[in-house]
């Protein structure tokens, strides 16, 4: 009994040790069976990476200077320019250009004007005559 509460020690949680090794017939024959101290446990290997190989994935990981504004900008904006506007047209009411299919700004301007003063909220208040 001895040698399996050895080979369960590392396993156990270690609150609940001293209640497991002292009492082993709360266990279930399923769970304590007799023959344990025969069979041994595969041991876990985990590959974990050594100080060597991390140490030397830190030093390559770092650039040597510092990239320049060119550079960055250079980058950031390589292939995506803004394209040229086909789609320009002379507007017909004030000879402006403007987009083909789109209402001229300066036309925009006015009608916003006329709107303004044709709607009475924007008037001055006129006191009826009796």
């Amino acid at each position: 009994m001895a040698a399996a509460a050895a080979v369960l020690a590392p396993l156990a949680p270690r609150l609940a040790l001293a209640s497991l090794i002292s009492s082993p017939l709360r266990w279930p024959a399923i769970v304590w069976p007799r023959p344990l101290a025969g069979f041994g446990f595969p041991s876990i290997s985990l590959n974990l990476p050594t100080l060597d190989d991390i140490w030397e994935s830190v030093l390559r990981a770092v650039p040597k200077k510092k990239t320049s504004h060119s550079k960055k900008r250079h980058r950031q904006m390589a292939g995506k320019a803004l394209e040229d506007v086909h789609g320009l047209c002379d507007c017909p009411g004030c000879g402006e250009r403007k987009r083909t299919h789109r209402i001229c700004q300066k036309c925009l301007d006015d009608m916003r004007r006329i709107w303004r003063e044709d709607t009475p909220e924007f008037k001055p208040f006129e006191t009826p005559v009796v």
